[in-house]
């Protein structure tokens, strides 16, 4: 508590020599915050706000404030003076995350994920931000319905969705070898029946050990939320893949409702297993919206579909992926030159 006091008392010192504050609240969405901090070339004038110890060698080239308690980030927020304030963390004004009481600063949502708007995110998650990035035509008409709704005026900022484009460009390493068995990543997301259904043992089930290896990725939230999940895991023989993904390493993804598959399809050129489990809706007043999202909308292109209770067919399903990825591999492309930016 004392570190933070002080931590606290020296950012409220020291707040007036910046231009730009990034707050990043975990190490998930630091690989999708981090590319758009690297686009301000004055380092002196950009400050980081962090609630996690970040290790990346090229963020410590900035000045970072590290709280432990939420008590203590709240004040940050509460009395922050800085022209301009970017995150990935939703529900501005409805958690610790505040507008400023000197209603001086901007504030600016980039997104850390390519799925829509209205559903995984709570009704007024984007009503409080000046700024919110758009990586695709969904979300810009998402935004706008939000806009016309909530009668806000917010505006839309089109970007590309730089987590792919440097992941592209710089760090991810080709395989250039062949390996006996295919690596399959199961990659779920929360607030999802997925585990309490025990898809992944389901899953696990139906799959030929000679031909695959299995690697899970638990969400962080499903993690915080079932603390026994990974020791449930590794009981399990399951292989636990853990910090920065790296999509080169997989040949295939399983995943249920989360936007994972997306980014994948971009990568990899490949479609993926989607679960017709359970939906994660955690807007209630979703029934507002007339638009269809790009939540169901890109299953049908970027996915095969299969439903729990056919997850015995799983194996011929990604048989049938493996042959017809060249047939696929146009209809991939095809979807993100008309709806990506």
């Amino acid at each position: 508590m004392f570190i933070d006091i002080f931590t606290l008392l020296r950012f409220l010192k020291y707040q007036k020599r910046f231009k730009r504050i990034f707050f990043f609240e975990n190490s998930f969405i630091e690989p999708h915050l981090a590319p758009y901090i690297y686009k301000n070339k004055d380092f002196n004038k950009t400050v980081i706000i962090s609630f996690y110890r970040i290790e990346d060698k090229n963020l410590k080239k900035f000045q970072i404030f590290q709280f432990n308690k939420i008590f203590f980030l709240n004040f940050v927020f509460l009395l922050l003076k800085i022209k301009y304030c970017y995150s990935s963390t939703p529900d501005l004004d409805h958690s610790a995350f505040q507008r400023s009481v000197f209603k001086l600063t901007k504030y600016i949502y980039i997104q850390h994920s390519p799925l829509g708007l209205r559903k995984i995110y709570r009704d007024d998650a984007f009503t409080n931000f000046d700024l919110v990035q758009v990586i695709n035509i969904f979300q810009k008409n998402d935004l706008n319905d939000i806009s016309k709704i909530k009668k806000k005026k917010i505006s839309p900022w089109r970007g590309k969705y730089l987590f792919l484009v440097k992941k592209n460009k710089y760090n991810f390493e080709r395989r250039d070898y062949l390996e006996k068995k295919k690596k399959i990543l199961i990659a779920p997301t929360w607030g999802t029946n997925f585990f309490d259904l025990n898809l992944h043992l389901i899953i696990k089930k139906n799959l030929d050990p000679n031909k695959y290896d299995l690697f899970l990725r638990p969400h962080i939230m499903s993690t915080k939320q079932k603390t026994n999940l990974i020791q449930d895991l590794v009981a399990n023989n399951f292989k636990i893949s853990s910090g920065k993904i790296d999509y080169t390493h997989f040949d295939l993804l399983i995943t249920d409702w989360s936007g994972i598959y997306i980014e994948f399809a971009k990568i990899k050129n490949i479609k993926s297993i989607l679960i017709q489990n359970e939906e994660k809706i955690l807007n209630k007043k979703l029934i507002k919206y007339t638009n269809e999202t790009i939540d169901s909308y890109a299953r049908k292109k970027l996915g095969i579909i299969i439903k729990p209770e056919d997850l015995y067919k799983i194996e011929n399903k990604i048989d049938n992926i493996f042959l017809n990825k060249q047939k696929h591999s146009s209809e991939i492309n095809v979807f993100f030159k008309d709806y990506f930016y």
